[in-house]
């Protein structure tokens, strides 16, 4: 009953509804089995610790087969997002990264229950990092295997929030905003979302060794959750919380309109405009306020390293390339936005619907999916030549 009355209080006026709220704990964090004899359970661990040796042995092989055998393909999602895990460390590695993974510290609860450390390290000409994370580990048909970080869990339709014990408070109002997003995107471009998991981790550390990534605050990809590092300790307002969340949902929905064929730059372009125009009335009820476009406009002219690229070049940055992704694909959605609609913009992207998936993360397909959003852009609006002109003229006659 007091967690039911601390729910109320905390959602009361917001969309979401607490008497829909579905709160979960994972039993293997709260509540360990006391083990009698602890020198046979170090003993066990260090057991443990040795029949995991394959999978570092997988990871340096490359071994996609060998590593997933190590992950508890029940969790559907975990498992996925291993996958995808495995596939960026090799990508990286073919990016003249050093990469090398490490298991820490193994603690047994029980005999079929404990966690263990992951160790990842990653080095790229002169930066070098070490990222490390605390995994659940089961025994399953006689054989150790990792089952995704401790986490609790609430949800509410089909949102669920996963978080570490210490976010508890900021896990609610990441599922009261995102709840409210997701209506909001739903009366504004009639996005049926499907489900929704969105991870909470306290440490920037924890989350950039679940990706694999050298440093990492937030990480969205379709077919996997979407991930943020939240500081416990740290002010966590309704307001950053939302701009966040109104950017990282509207990854998801652009993915779904376009079967993830969209380029990274109309991704973060598209999401950056969002961030910025979505907020709330004197009620608290969200809207699309495109009158807050300007101040976000001429923060980015007035930027003397502002160069601007015709579509042609932007189809052919690399991944790496983040402030010209961000800062002129925010300038061609505006362009695009302002002076022909939202609803020619969807259009747009929903013509990539009819190209098929490909079943991996978005740096992994960039020359693809900008030739695919070439020709949607063609087809909409156009020569690219004309819109580049277009988007350019309009931005350089506001400096």
């Amino acid at each position: 009953m007091k967690l039911i009355g601390f729910l109320v209080i905390i959602l009361y006026g917001c969309a979401v509804d607490p008497g829909k709220i579905e709160v979960e704990d994972f039993e293997s964090i709260n509540e360990p089995e006391i083990v009698e004899n602890q020198e046979i359970v170090t003993d066990e661990s260090e057991l443990v610790k040795s029949q995991l040796v394959p999978m570092l042995e997988a990871i340096d092989n490359n071994d996609e087969e060998g590593f997933l055998e190590f992950q508890n393909s029940a969790n559907s999602l975990f498992y996925k997002e291993q996958k995808r895990w495995l596939e960026e460390a090799i990508f990286k590695k073919e990016q003249g990264y050093t990469f090398s993974v490490n298991i820490g510290e193994v603690n047994l609860m029980s005999p079929e229950k404990g966690d263990m450390e992951l160790i990842v390290n990653m080095k790229y000409q002169d930066k070098e990092t070490q990222n490390k994370v605390i995994y659940s580990i089961v025994k399953l048909n006689n054989k150790w295997v990792i089952d995704d970080v401790p986490f609790k869990k609430i949800s509410e339709g089909n949102i669920a929030v996963l978080y570490v014990s210490d976010l508890e408070e900021q896990a609610l109002t990441v599922l009261r905003e995102a709840s409210d997003i997701v209506h909001l995107y739903n009366n504004e471009f009639g996005w049926a979302t499907k489900d929704i998991t969105i991870k909470l981790y306290d440490s920037r550390e924890q989350i950039s060794a679940t990706i694999p990534w050298t440093a990492s605050t937030g990480w969205n990809e379709t077919g996997e959750s979407l991930k943020l590092m939240i500081e416990p300790s740290g002010p966590t307002t309704s307001l950053s919380t939302l701009t966040i969340l109104a950017h990282e949902l509207a990854h998801q929905m652009l993915s779904d309109f376009s079967n993830d064929n969209a380029s990274l730059y109309i991704q973060e372009g598209f999401a950056t405009l969002l961030q910025h125009v979505v907020e709330k009335d004197a009620e608290g009820k969200l809207l699309i306020n495109l009158d807050n476009l300007p101040y976000r406009e001429q923060k980015l002219l007035s930027n003397r390293d502002l160069v601007f690229y015709s579509i042609d070049e932007l189809n052919k940055l690399d991944y790496t390339k983040t402030f010209e992704i961000y800062s002129l694909g925010f300038l061609l959605t505006d362009y695009l936005v302002k002076t022909q609609g939202f609803d020619k913009f969807m259009t747009m992207v929903k013509e990539l619907m009819n190209e098929p998936y490909i079943d991996s993360r978005v740096e992994h397909k960039l020359q693809i999916t900008s030739e695919r959003t070439t020709r949607a852009i063609e087809k909409v609006y156009g020569s690219t030549d004309q819109v580049s002109d277009g988007y350019i003229n309009y931005f350089t006659n506001k400096k």
